[in-house]
């Protein structure tokens, strides 16, 4: 029996999952999830599903088709097996000539993209670079400084062929863009939530990619994707203040409708126009029957059968897996579908939601200040900054007697 995500990719062509995680993860969540099967033969039939979910040694089986990670989840990653990576550490820290925290944090987090990159490097290989990619965030900290992005994104190309960077939606972030798609060297446009990003993630590629064939670089192995990160945007407070003080009643189905708007709208200008730029969506959510829900995933079900990739949190994944009896048939034509009139209208009201949905909404400078995006970069910081922790109480334990610890400025 197919999952709900093989049903998914087997309706559009060119639809591609991916796992939002480290690949090394992934063979503890199987077996946690096999263990909270409900009852024999649902484990059965999940491990048939999982068995062809991520499987970069063999890429005919393989369901899953690249890999998302940032420092959020290296984190989660390090910290969830600290055990494993503690020795890892203290030998880079020893293997030094001048440890500190900053550096040894960055080659820990370049060695958490190493490993993943080498699990996924066969299915690269085989499909002759059009899979088996490994996206690699930037330092969080540095999206306002297009020079240490730079200088950054080019360290962590260096590191495995199918390593692609993953570039913070600032203004500052689309000129690294473009300076990489000069390069030929295959981004990710992250912290992103609106149609003036796309369209200036778009406009940053296609002249990087002027530039390159005007220098006869090759591209034949270079890929874009353009990550709506759907769910968080719907999760921006912002837009039900906006319809509280007008009065307006916002539903949760109508806030689904919200993010799978601008999907269309990034999708239907993909279409037209021919950019070489694929959507990607994360986090991604099940619906809550509960809240008047009527669908398993708006995010799914809204999006069927168009040229887009999936990165699937675990979670997610589980949620799916667990309800996948209350998935209707996927329409292949779904993606073209309008959104309900009524709908629109009521939401174009809200200054956020009009703001990400107008192709002229916002300009470059106003990117980062957007709700979705200082809250996720939030978060991201804040997971950041407990990798930066571990890595610090490694120096404090190196040696026989434990001292506090001044951490001197990064200069960024």
């Amino acid at each position: 029996m197919p999952s709900v995500l093989e049903e998914l990719q087997r309706v559009g062509e060119s639809a591609e999952i991916w796992w939002d995680s480290s690949p090394l993860d992934f063979p503890r969540w199987r077996d946690r999830q096999l263990a909270g099967a409900p009852d024999p033969e649902t484990r059965e039939r999940w491990k048939e599903q999982l068995d062809r979910f991520l499987c970069p040694a063999a890429p005919d089986v393989s369901l899953v088709r690249g890999i998302t990670t940032n420092p959020s989840l290296v984190a989660q990653s390090v910290l969830a097996s600290p055990e494993s990576w503690r020795e890892d550490i203290q030998e880079l820290i020893r293997y030094q000539l001048a440890p500190d925290v900053e550096s040894t944090f960055s080659l820990v987090y370049e060695e958490a993209l190493r490993r993943a990159a080498r699990e996924m490097l066969p299915l690269w290989q085989s499909s002759n670079g059009r899979f088996g990619w490994v996206s690699g965030q930037l330092d969080p900290r540095l999206m306002l400084n297009a020079d240490l992005m730079l200088e950054q994104a080019l360290r962590i190309a260096r590191i495995s062929p199918n390593l692609m960077v993953k570039v913070p939606g600032t203004k500052q972030g689309y000129e690294v863009i473009r300076q990489l798609v000069a390069r030929g060297i295959s981004i990710n446009s992250t912290l992103s939530y609106t149609v003036p990003q796309f369209i200036a993630c778009a406009e940053a590629v296609e002249t990087g990619l002027r530039q390159a064939h005007a220098q006869s670089i090759d591209t034949s192995r270079w890929r874009a994707v353009f990550t709506h990160m759907i769910g968080r945007f719907g999760a921006n407070h912002d837009l039900r203040y906006e319809a509280a003080i007008r009065e307006i009643e916002l539903t949760q189905t109508d806030l689904r409708w919200a993010e799978v708007a601008i999907l269309k709208r990034i999708h239907s200008r993909i279409r037209e126009n021919g950019h070489p730029v694929k959507p990607l969506l994360s986090s991604l959510e099940v619906d809550d029957p509960a809240k008047g829900s009527g669908t398993l995933s708006m995010h799914l079900e809204q999006s069927a059968g168009g040229a887009i990739a999936y990165t699937c949190k675990p979670q997610f994944i589980s949620d799916v897996m667990r309800r996948e009896s209350e998935l209707s048939a996927f329409d292949a034509k779904a993606i073209e579908q309008e959104v309900p009139e009524e709908i629109l209208a009521k939401l174009m009201w809200l200054p956020s939601f009009h703001r990400a949905y107008d192709p002229v909404g916002m300009c470059p400078e106003e990117f980062a200040h957007y709700g979705s995006f200082i809250s996720t970069y939030a978060e991201v910081m804040a997971n950041t900054r407990k990798l930066i922790d571990f890595v610090a109480h490694q120096f404090q334990t190196v040696s026989a007697s434990a001292q506090p610890l001044l951490l001197s400025g990064s200069g960024r």
